[in-house]
């Protein structure tokens, strides 16, 4: 099969550091090319990928010198390139959003479109206008909580990591708790630290502090850093996260939005790691409550089942993500939603 795959450019594929969403297009472009597929990835000049690169900016936009107000202009070139190019693909699979809904909905080659993100206030018009466009969830929450009669979900596919990048260790000694992902109030960085506080046990924070989460940082994470106990450590590569999820009792996760799928669960469990997070979003479908780990309403109901994470074992949290959220999965899952999004393209032609 002939594959284009349309990636943002905010990072690059792979991210260097912080990057869900391209971090899942790398993972399925490496499986689809390992398995004989031709792929063409378009992305940033500083992506790598076994397949055909198609530079649509200098560099992963985030890290770069170019103004924000610039960066739709590099979209729009990506998009000219694509439409230029459409007919050498069976398919294209679209990751880049509502940005190119507009766009990909003249072209003659079937797409399909990957949401990653919530249908926010600001964009979900945008979604509504071409809902009838064929779109995949990243869990059944994302499209039960994302408007599913308006947009059109042909299936949902669970987001895949590699398990040879997550192993569990046998030797390190789980000493603390961890919180890793973006210091905000949607992740629940403030919450995070309650829970260890409560439970009398040391936290090490990891991830970034966005610049439109730099007042959330200052005002309630910040101040608890000068508390015994409390590490701050920063962005980590993923040997560092490795690590970490290792030495970690529990990683905690009380998010505070409607999660679409939660890459940080997955890792955490690969690493034999059970989590902790409050009952939003996909945390149910990803963690299995009582066997994988804790899920619950507040921060004192987390604190109170704490007891349950001792009788957790590492097996069973690989096992889990083994079976459900592997990148080989993933792989099977869209081939399978591209199958039918290519079987309904031809039926519609004849």
């Amino acid at each position: 099969m002939r594959i284009a795959q349309l990636a943002p450019l905010a990072e690059c594929v792979p991210p260097k550091g912080y990057g869900g969403s391209e971090l899942v297009v790398n993972l399925l472009t490496e499986e689809l090319i390992k398995r004989g597929h031709e792929v063409t990835l378009f992305a940033s000049a500083d992506s790598q990928t076994e397949g055909r690169l198609i530079e649509c900016a200098p560099e992963g936009l985030r890290a770069s010198d170019i103004a924000p107000t610039r960066w739709h202009a590099y979209n729009i070139k990506a998009l000219v390139k694509l439409e230029e190019m459409q007919g050498e693909f069976d398919i294209i699979h679209n990751h880049m959003g509502y940005a190119a809904l507009p766009a990909l909905s003249n072209f003659r080659t079937p797409v399909v479109t990957t949401n990653h993100n919530p249908l926010y206030d600001y964009c979900k018009d945008i979604y509504f206008a071409y809902g009838k466009m064929k779109f995949i969830s990243i869990s059944d929450a994302y499209k039960r909580l994302n408007y599913p009669d308006k947009v059109n979900y042909v299936t949902t596919v669970y987001n895949g990591i590699n398990l040879d990048d997550f192993e569990v260790s046998e030797t390190t000694q789980r000493k603390h708790l961890l919180f890793l992902g973006r210091l905000c109030a949607d992740k629940g960085t403030k919450e995070a630290i309650e829970i260890a506080r409560k439970l009398g046990m040391p936290i090490v924070l990891a991830g970034k502090v966005d610049r439109n989460d730099e007042k959330y940082f200052n005002e309630f994470v910040k101040p608890m850093l000068s508390e015994p106990g409390v590490e701050f450590v920063g962005e980590v590569s993923t040997a560092q996260k490795v690590a970490l999820y290792n030495s970690s009792v529990a990683t905690l996760c009380p998010i505070n939005f409607e999660e679409p799928f939660g890459l940080v669960f997955s890792e955490s469990l690969a690493c034999g790691t059970p989590v902790m997070a409050f009952r939003r979003g996909a945390a149910p479908e990803v963690i299995s409550d009582g066997e994988t780990g804790v899920i619950g309403e507040t921060v004192d109901e987390l604190v109170g089942r704490f007891c349950e994470i001792e009788k957790i074992t590492a097996q069973v949290c690989r096992e889990r993500v083994a079976r459900l959220f592997s990148k080989e999965k993933m792989t099977d899952s869209y081939l399978k939603a591209f199958d039918m999004v290519l079987s309904k393209a031809l039926v519609a032609r004849r």
